[in-house]
């Protein structure tokens, strides 16, 4: 099982809300960050990931490669992401991963952003057996290299592990595209969706699972 964490875990709305102060006082450089998080999906090869986004941050902000470093570790990597403190987190997350552990499955969790630290101000360390942002393989998703680290991390094969996310583009198709299963965390399925679930409620998605695969090792 591997789980994405932004959205997935907790409600984006949520930390949406809470993120408008901030957001308000950092306009521009939020609007810039997220062009280059567009932008860096498609660069391929990225030999130092945080190198090559701190250049392309620079650039937009016509600024030094260390400057926009310093302003992406200590705005965004910091002061952001200390807002999730106060984010809840979705119910049933908790009593979902601890039942498919009793159940005698590996579960791991990557973002798109850094996420020791983030688990912790979300209540949610010491539930998995790996978790890692796919900023430390190099590459974002969908691309399959944090797909493939999950995958190594787990010691599963692709085709044996569950993807849960909440982005149908990076989350359901870069985990399909590696190889995987995928669970999309929506309350509309997408058109002709490659997920093989789609829910709302993750009550749903643990019965779903230990139907599906617990019983079948039976």
């Amino acid at each position: 099982m591997g789980f994405d964490i932004d959205g997935t875990l907790y409600p984006n709305r949520e930390m949406y809300l809470r993120s408008i102060g901030f957001v308000l006082r950092n306009l521009r450089l939020m609007r810039r960050f997220g062009r280059v998080r567009h932008k860096i999906r498609t660069v391929r090869p990225i030999e130092d990931f945080y190198r090559v986004q701190a250049e392309m941050l620079g650039a937009e902000l016509a600024i030094g490669t260390d400057e926009a470093a310093q302003l992406i570790n200590e705005r965004i990597y910091t002061e952001w992401e200390t807002i999730i403190d106060r984010v809840p987190i979705y119910s049933g997350v908790i009593e979902t991963v601890k039942s498919f552990r009793e159940a005698g499955l590996k579960v791991g969790v990557t973002s798109d952003f850094p996420v020791s630290r983030k688990l912790g101000l979300l209540g949610l360390e010491g539930y998995w057996d790996c978790a890692f942002s796919s900023e430390e393989v190099g590459y974002l998703k969908p691309n399959p290299e944090p797909f493939e680290q999950l995958a190594s991390r787990l010691g599963c094969r692709p085709e044996e592990i569950l993807y849960v996310g909440n982005s149908y583009k990076y989350d359901v198709v870069g985990a399909v595209n590696a190889g995987m299963h995928a669970a999309h965390l929506s309350r509309t399925p997408v058109k002709n969706t490659q997920a093989v679930l789609t829910f709302s409620r993750f009550s749903t998605l643990r019965d779903w699972v230990l139907e599906n695969t617990v019983s079948k090792t039976r």
